[in-house]
Formats: structure tokens, sequence, C-alpha cells
């Protein structure tokens, strides 16, 4: 469809397309009322793709133009309040008293944006037992849910269902578990291949893998697999990366799965120092075994379009810088200490007992957001610690937490982009 038609008569087509890049993604959500030939062209053509790449491209937080419609989701368990009919909803691992609800911080990681919350309502999920499965990629998730529920010829009732999600839009595709998997989704990441055009949603379960192309609507079984893979998958590049292990429960290592020929690789680790058991101060908690479960534990998340790795241990955060070999043409992995956080002691009052930090995501200023122990978050400017009073949520513990940047991308409708009119 003609960008003319649609909008101007008068502008030159990448013009138009120029000046509707670059507004917040919050009225080009209201643009779609306008009429229908611009909700088709705003939600069914390149244009949400080309505002994705733009998005995509930016080098740093702070060139990037749709930050101010940046969030920060997670949901929050709170078995003291008294549960809403219309509004919460149930974690899947919880019992039918602890009941949860989806939570937003917006504002484009600004870091008064994070001091305010709202809550997000999914009709398809309200009342049922649910678990976010995934990170975030181009500003959608996928949810798992209970098959106990009759949702149409797209959903196998003998097992769990698969709901891709992007809750900027509030658009969904259900995507259906093999028969299979049961009732296990497993670990799950979502990503695009650009090859192919066609997000992929990858889950690994009973050391298994699976991979389901949205574009295709179909479910491959790759076969076994030697890992065992930890929390969602950080998509980048055209790979999915996670904390693994060959022989532990815990994440002593980074693996890439390559989304184009869907193939896993270890990659090098940071070079972290030696670790010495008695160094550290909550030693004497655990049983050895206890012990390294939570120091050697690997976290990670995004800095812009870099690859970051935390360590639990010494509290040392690592940004990843990928290379081309002018040899074979492959990609050598370099690593930078971007920031060692202060030793967390008993003396400081409002991390007293709570040593495990979950990195998040950066601010626009570079200040870095942890949740600590999931049950409340910190920020950290490089200096000190600093509380997150979040106002706008109960009391509670909340189960994930994960930052993303709002798209107009439909899973609904997600289609390879020369597939497009």
């Amino acid at each position: 469809m003609a960008m003319m038609t649609v909008a101007s008569k008068h502008l030159p087509d990448d013009i138009v397309t120029d000046i509707l890049t670059r507004l917040p993604l919050k009225s080009l959500v209201r643009f779609r009322c306008v009429s229908k030939p611009w909700l088709n062209f705003l939600t069914h053509s390149r244009f949400p793709y080309w505002l994705l790449f733009r998005h995509l491209h930016c080098d740093t937080l702070k060139d990037c133009p749709h930050n101010e419609s940046s969030i920060f989701l997670f949901y929050n368990k709170s078995s003291n309040s008294r549960p809403s009919r219309r509004r919460e909803v149930q974690a899947s691992d919880q019992s039918r008293d602890d009941q949860c609800k989806l939570y937003a911080l917006g504002g484009g990681f600004l870091e008064n944006s994070f001091k305010f919350a709202f809550e997000i309502d999914f009709p398809l999920i309200r009342g049922k037992s649910f678990e976010i499965k995934t990170g975030s990629c181009h500003g959608m998730f996928c949810l798992s849910m209970d098959g106990d529920h009759n949702y149409g010829d797209d959903a196998n009732s003998n097992s769990n269902t698969l709901v891709l999600w992007n809750p900027s839009i509030h658009d969904y595709k259900i995507l259906p578990l093999p028969q299979e998997l049961g009732v296990c989704a497993g670990v799950c990441g979502l990503g695009f291949d650009s090859s192919m055009e066609d997000y992929k949603v990858v889950s690994v379960c009973d050391k298994q893998v699976h991979v389901f192309s949205v574009k295709r609507n179909l479910w491959r079984n790759l076969g076994g697999f030697d890992y065992s893979v930890f929390y969602e998958a950080i998509p980048l590049n055209g790979c999915l990366y996670w904390g693994a292990s060959k022989f532990h429960k815990f994440a002593d290592r980074i693996l890439c799965f390559n989304l184009s020929d869907e193939t896993f690789r270890e990659v090098p680790s940071p070079p972290f120092e030696p670790i010495i058991p008695q160094s550290i101060w909550f030693y004497e908690q655990f049983t050895e075994q206890q012990f390294f479960v939570v120091a050697t534990e690997l976290n990670l998340l995004l800095w812009g379009n870099s690859l970051c790795v935390f360590r639990q241990y010494d509290q040392t955060l690592w940004k990843m810088k990928q290379e081309k070999e002018e040899n074979d043409g492959g990609v050598k992995e370099t690593w930078s200490l971007l920031m060692t956080l202060p030793k967390i002691t008993n003396h400081e009052s409002h991390l007293r007992n709570h040593y495990r930090l979950h990195p998040k995501c950066f601010t626009k200023s570079g200040k870095l957001v942890l949740s600590v122990r999931r049950k409340r978050f910190v920020m950290y400017d490089g200096v000190k610690f600093e509380d997150l009073h979040v106002q706008g949520m109960g009391e509670g513990r909340f189960l994930k937490a994960a930052a993303y940047s709002e798209s107009l991308i439909s899973p609904a409708s997600i289609r390879g982009m020369n597939d497009i009119d």
C-alpha cells in the first residue's frame, strides 16, 4: 500500500515515513483508529518493521527516538491482598490463594519512570494460570497457559498453550505445544531469524530442543541436547544467549543458539577471577554445593546492542564485543569489564541478607536497575545503591521481570517482509 494513499498527497513517501518513525509509539497506536487504511498500514505493512529497525540500529539508549515508549514489565505475587475478580491472574506454580498481576513501569528508562507502576490487563489470561516463558523480542513475549481451557482450533486442550503476545498493541497469537512436549513448555527463548524473516520460539525441555516457526506455524524437533539452560534466553543479532551448564543445576557458562542454522555453541566466558569461597561474607550460610549455586551463577542482560553478563560471586558486570575473524569469517567474542558492584555486607541496611542480585536493564543515563531476591528493585549509579519505592503496586514477590521496547509488530499477522505487499 502506497504511503501517499494513507498519509499525504503532498509529501514524498520517504518523508512521511521518516516523520512517523520519529513519533512516540502511543501516538501511532492512536493513529490506527483514523481509518482502515491507516490501520492496515501501521500494523500489517512494512511500516512496523521500518519503525523497529530504526530503533534497533541506535547505538545507545540516548540515540533512540522511541525510548519514551520503552517500559519495564513484571508481575507480582501477593497472597496477602484480596484478589480482584477482573484484573488479577494466578501464577502457574502457585496455589489459588496466591494471585498475580501484570505491571509496567513506563517512561523510556528514565529514573523517575521506575517509581510509578500501572497494571496491564490481558483478557486472555485473566483468572487463568500462566507464566512468562521468554524475554522480550521486538516488543513481544511468550506466555504459557494451562490447556484446560477452550481457545479454539489453534490450541491443544491436552497440553499447555504458548501465546505470543505484544502488550503494546494488545495483540496475540496462540502457539500450541507439540504433542511430545506434553505439559512441559521447558525453558524458552524468542528470537528473530533475519535470513528467513521469521520469529522463532525455542523450547528446551528434558534435554530435548524444539523450535517453532511463527511464520510457518510449525514445530520441529532438533533432537537431544547435552546442556541444561536457565532463565529466559537473551535475543541478539539473530542468536539466543542462555546461561547454561553441563554438570550443575546453575548457570556457569554461556550458550549461543544461532536462529538461522539452528545450532548451539559455547561462548567463551569473561576472564573471571578464581573463586575463593571463604572470601565472601555469606559463605558460612550454605553448604558448599549451595554456595556455588549462588556464587558462580551467571545472569545475562542487554546494554544497547551488546550482551552483558553478571556473576554473583564478585558482582562484576562484563560487556561482550563481537568481531569478525579475517581467516574464516567467523565471529570472535571479547569481554571488557563494565563495572564492579560494591560487595554487599550486613552493614548495608537496605540490602541486608539480600545477596541475590539480578541485573535487569540500564536507565537512559546509564544507571543499572537490579532486582533483589525477587522482592524489590534497586538502582546502582556506579557509586551506591538506591532503593526503588514503586507506587501503584501491592506488596508481594514478583516472579519475572524484563525490559523491552514497545513495537507495532502484530503477532497474529506475522509474515516475512518479502511476503508483505
